[in-house]
């Protein structure tokens, strides 16, 4: 009398073999070996669902439905919205899937990262072919359109059949010195400006421009004062400013004395809810027909990436990866060990990167990186972290802002309590697990 079996499946191989959705069959040694291998044909072939490294969709993002929501009412209204945040908490995805969600609905939306362009006449001949690539009525009309919208920068257009899309060169004598190019992206904020007035009214125009800082850095701080004469004009395009030095940004933004204070809304991207990220990462697991979860290595997951996106997305993906690779039912279980082996594994594959950038630090702002660990990053320059670095308080400050530069560490305000925070949590990992304690 053949053994008789309670067979659990994934739902999608039920799908295409009905056959096996019966809950009690008589199963041979052989049949046995075959529903097996099934089992282990459709885990190898399931996508890994936590992504890293790529700018998130419309339906990826975990609970950023406000942010996205705001980015899209500031362009609908012509309105103005700074965005601040630190790398790796989805800033860019949350821009990302508000253009997709604005060019669906066919508004005229140019998004452009600031440090993709060494320079600012760059960014403005990017900025004119992109909104030559959005008008309509033919190649000789649009360009036609494009130098009457952005008469006084005198571009010379060129579009390419074969791609598709439009080069421009803009003309203006000036564009040599940075005062020329501060010129040249007033000058293309009002020809925008005059394209979007030339639209329907029901067709939103709007500037997204990530890592607004580098436009700072290149065009001078005067560049701010420029860039308000101009859009506080302007009411059909809508702007929204994004940066990841937050405090460059909100010195910015909040200062009275800046230009920008008050200019526009802003909106300060933070980590996300924990419950819900956790809710998150759970169902994540669930569906990809591993056995549930502990709690607690969900909750490690979180702490071991300090509840930074980027870095809880990439060592749950490592995660993912060995469980997949499990060889048997008890080792597709998500629990701490699991966790804390991902975790070593994703620092040891960024060794190089990780020993570089350590090597290139001073003795002085190494120490202070150990400090900032044994100190949970506060109260660095108190007398009794001073005295265990063993140097004065104006060298430990001169250090932090060097590594804050740097882009290694990055203040962080709560609760009235300043703390200094690593960018990349998990650099902090290697520095626990592979130096010696200075």
């Amino acid at each position: 009398m053949g053994l008789r079996r309670r067979l659990s499946l994934p739902e999608n191989l039920t799908h295409s073999h009905p056959a096996l959705k019966t809950s009690s069959v008589p199963l041979s040694d052989f049949t046995q070996d075959c529903v097996a291998q099934l089992c282990v044909i459709y885990c190898c072939a399931m996508k890994n669902p936590f992504e890293f490294g790529r700018e998130l969709g419309v339906g990826e993002l975990v609970d950023r439905d406000a942010e996205v929501a705001e980015v899209i009412e500031t362009v609908r209204q012509g309105g103005k919205l700074f965005i601040i945040g630190p790398r790796r908490y989805g800033k860019t995805s949350i821009l990302k899937a508000a253009e997709d969600r604005l060019r669906t609905a066919g508004a005229v939306l140019l998004r452009y990262d600031a440090e993709s362009y060494p320079s600012l006449d760059l960014l403005v001949s990017a900025l004119i072919a992109g909104a030559a690539q959005h008008l309509k009525g033919g190649v000789g009309r649009a360009g036609e359109q494009i130098r009457r919208f952005f008469a006084r920068l005198r571009p010379e257009l060129n579009f390419h059949v074969t791609e598709r899309e439009w080069t421009v060169k803009v003309g203006v004598n000036s564009s040599d010195t940075r005062e020329g190019h501060v010129e040249l992206l007033v000058d293309a904020l009002n020809g925008l400006e005059e394209l979007a007035k030339a639209q329907p009214k029901t067709r939103p125009v709007g500037l997204v421009i990530d890592e607004f800082q580098r436009i700072v850095a290149m065009g001078g701080q005067a560049v701010e004062a420029h860039i308000r004469a101009a859009i506080q004009r302007h009411n059909r395009t809508g702007y929204v400013f994004a940066g990841s030095k937050t405090r460059l940004l909100t010195a910015m933004t909040m200062d009275a004395a800046r230009p920008f204070y008050r200019l526009g809304g802003l909106r300060f991207i933070g980590p996300l809810p924990r419950a819900d990220f956790s809710n998150f990462l759970q169902n994540k697991f669930v569906e990809s027909r591993f056995t549930p979860p502990d709690t607690g290595a969900i909750t490690l997951i979180l702490n071991l990436a300090e509840d930074v996106p980027y870095n809880v997305q990439m060592l749950a993906h490592a995660c993912w990866e060995k469980l997949r690779a499990a060889a048997s039912k008890e080792g597709r279980t998500l629990n701490e060990t699991v966790v804390r082996q991902s975790l070593e594994r994703l620092v040891r594959q960024y060794d190089p990167f990780y020993t570089q950038l350590w090597s290139a630090l001073t003795a002085i702002q190494q120490k202070i990186l150990s400090a900032v660990i044994t100190e949970d990053g506060i109260n660095l320059q108190s007398m009794k972290v001073v005295r265990m670095l063993g140097k004065g308080p104006s060298t430990v400050r001169r250090s932090l802002g060097a590594l804050m530069d740097r882009g290694i560490l990055r203040q962080e305000e709560r609760s009235r309590q300043i703390r200094m925070r690593f960018e990349d949590p998990f650099f902090a990992q290697w520095i626990r697990m592979f130096t010696p304690r200075l």
